[in-house]
């Protein structure tokens, strides 16, 4: 049984005051700003737009019992919803990024939080629309995509209607969901306030016996420090941190789980796994297959951790000590400018119009660049049609930061081209395409860095690979634990287990145990790592990091080999945009995921790397 404890790490005398204090926004240049007045020039104009909109939106009622009368009768509603709802999603596009730029501000909180309440009252009055279209005999439906051109950009989206209607519910029961979003989506706002606003980072003594507040970004930083004593302090006084709220975070999550197992019910789904893939038209195999492949295959994992702590001379290997670099003398930080550059060159062999599109929307302002007091941790891309896709970076100076600004932009340009080439209803792609945009990326990065680095010394090398071999671990073996927790912590709801701390602790703790192998010690403060990931109240999420690293470097090594046909397979991948279902798409781009074979072919790959490092260290 795992015991939980207060954690104890460096102590600091209680009358210092923590120096370093975060950065406050308005002391970052306006360059490394995203530019939200491209969405709305003021909040006045966001607040006119709103009650717009919640006037506007009333109408759509109106087309209730009306859909089956004709093709254009469907039409017409069709074209109205559409044009509504991409309204309403960019007015929560700009409420959302302010509110993230500074998550203590409540102005833009409440805006948010409205903007959300009229998200929730759109659902609700078309919640009928589900129900009404399940009620119109297929044939009918198919007949009046043969008669209305109209309706051309609406046949995937319906013939998927007519596919899912045996989970649609009548129309009282639809509303009654749709009311609901708003108060089952509360756990995840919680924690995401708790983690991002309230949660109170401890302070360490970094290598200069200076006094730093930990941060997001400064916990990213410390723990890949080449001191054991500042990266175990930064660990151990972060996850002590996370322990001191992990009563709370667990009751949220558990919350969120149950919600995703309620609503998995109320429609007569299998399992909320079932409920999550379904809607992809992904196999519930892909996940099992995934986490098996690793399994079975995990071998190379434990050799990478026996051989890092071998590297860095250590007694013994905690989990913090997969963070830092084992190059004796790794290369300086990375400038976000030169940072930028080294993106665009990767993005070369994409062709000029991927790389003019990149370079004009990084001048036009994407990208919020910089970490500052109180902004959302972490990296995102968020935009829709009629908007920039915008970036939400935490960049720190070095090659981490290069690869999250490849993958966030990865995933802006996919948007990007998807905005170009498909009407408003066939943007919404699917995550399981999106992370293959935006890790193909990454992929085309470390293939252009690998090739740099052959005329390199060997430090350089082993640095390099090193990183990729960490990539790797970060992208296709944690997140492969993390699909495993996942989905262990919702079977363990279906069962009507409680979900504790104590019992998702043990529970993480132990995946870690199996994974990382043998030479890793599990200590005790591991057993809170579950509390820092807010990917756990996004429904199965994570799984497809895991399966689009696999895809994206196969496909990305086609490209980066001249492969006839690869580049093109893949910007049409992106043009795409939800117009099939994922796993047809990737089939087209050259990849069949409903069997194991990609994610065998990366763990070799993985296998192969942790290989060579292996001799350069000898030879070192």
């Amino acid at each position: 049984m795992l015991l939980l404890s207060v954690f104890v790490w460096r102590a600091v005398p209680l009358a210092y005051e923590a120096k370093m204090a975060a950065t406050e926004r308005h002391e970052i240049d306006d360059e490394f700003k995203w530019n939200t007045a491209a969405l709305f020039a003021t909040d006045e104009a966001w607040e006119k737009e709103l009650t717009a909109l919640t006037a506007e939106t009333a109408v759509l009622k109106d087309h209730e019992g009306t859909l089956a009368k004709s093709s254009d009768a469907l039409a017409d509603y069709l074209e109205l919803r559409d044009k509504l709802l991409q309204r309403v999603e960019i007015l929560g596009i700009y409420a959302s990024l302010r509110s993230d730029e500074d998550t203590r501000v409540a102005k833009y909180k409440d805006m948010d939080t409205r903007a959300g309440k009229l998200r929730t009252k759109f659902a609700e009055l078309t919640a009928w629309e589900d129900p009404e279209l399940a009620a119109i005999p297929a044939d009918k439906l198919r007949a009046f995509l043969k008669q209305n051109e109209r309706l051309a950009s609406y046949e995937f989206s319906i013939e998927n209607s007519i596919r899912l209607r045996k989970y649609t519910l009548s129309p009282r029961e639809e509303e009654l969901l749709a009311m609901s979003s708003t108060a089952l989506g509360a756990p995840a706002d919680i924690a995401g306030m708790l983690r991002n606003a309230d949660f109170k980072w401890p302070s360490i003594e970094d290598e200069d016996g200076n006094l730093v507040q930990l941060t997001s970004g400064r916990f990213e930083k410390f723990r890949r420090s080449k001191e054991a004593r500042v990266r175990r302090d930064a660990y151990n006084a972060a996850l002590g941190a996370y322990g001191e709220v992990s009563n709370t975070l667990a009751a949220a999550l558990a919350g969120a789980v149950e919600g995703y197992v309620f609503r998995a019910r109320a429609r007569g789904y299998e399992s909320s796994l079932h409920a999550s893939l379904a809607r992809n038209n992904i196999p519930e195999s892909v996940y099992r297959n995934l986490i098996q492949a690793v399994g079975d295959n995990i071998a190379p994992v434990h050799r990478y951790v026996a051989l890092r702590k071998k590297a860095l001379g250590l007694h013994q290997m905690h989990y913090v000590d997969l963070y830092p670099s084992i190059a004796a003398n790794p290369p300086g930080g990375t400038p976000y400018a030169e940072g930028r550059k080294m993106v665009l060159d990767a993005v070369e062999v994409l062709g000029e119009e991927y790389v003019n599109d990149l370079n004009a929307g990084l001048d036009a302002g994407w990208v919020d660049v910089y970490e500052n007091a109180g902004k959302r941790s972490g990296a995102y891309s968020h935009g829709t049609k009629g908007t920039m896709p915008y970036i939400l970076m935490n960049y720190g100076d070095n090659i981490n930061g290069v690869f999250t600004l490849a993958h966030e932009v990865g995933h802006s340009m996919h948007s990007l081209r998807t905005s170009e080439h498909q009407e408003y209803v066939n943007c919404d792609y699917s995550t399981f395409v999106a992370e293959v945009a935006s890790t193909g990326i990454e992929a085309l990065l470390q293939f252009r860095l690998d090739r740099e680095s052959e005329g390199a010394g060997r430090d350089e090398q082993i640095y390099l690979l090193d990183r990729f071999i960490q990539d790797m671990m970060g992208t296709m073996i944690r997140q492969t634990m993390f699909a495993e927790f996942e989905v262990g912590i919702h079977e363990m709801a279906e069962r009507g287990e409680t979900l504790t701390p104590e019992a998702m602790g043990e529970f993480y703790s132990g995946l870690v145990s199996k994974y990382y192998g043998p030479a890793m010690i599990v200590a005790p403060e591991t057993a809170y790592t579950w509390a820092r990931i807010p990917h756990f109240f996004y429904n199965f999420y994570v799984f497809q990091y895991a399966t689009s690293y696999a895809a994206s470097f196969a496909i990305a090594e086609k490209i980066d080999k001249g492969e006839p046909g690869a580049v093109d397979a893949f910007l049409d991948l992106l043009n795409e945009g939800g117009s099939d279902y994922p796993i047809e798409q990737m089939k087209r781009a050259g990849v069949d995921m409903t069997t194991p074979a990609p994610i065998e072919a990366a763990m070799q790959m993985m296998g192969d790397a942790v290989a060579r490092l292996e001799k350069l260290l000898e030879a070192s």
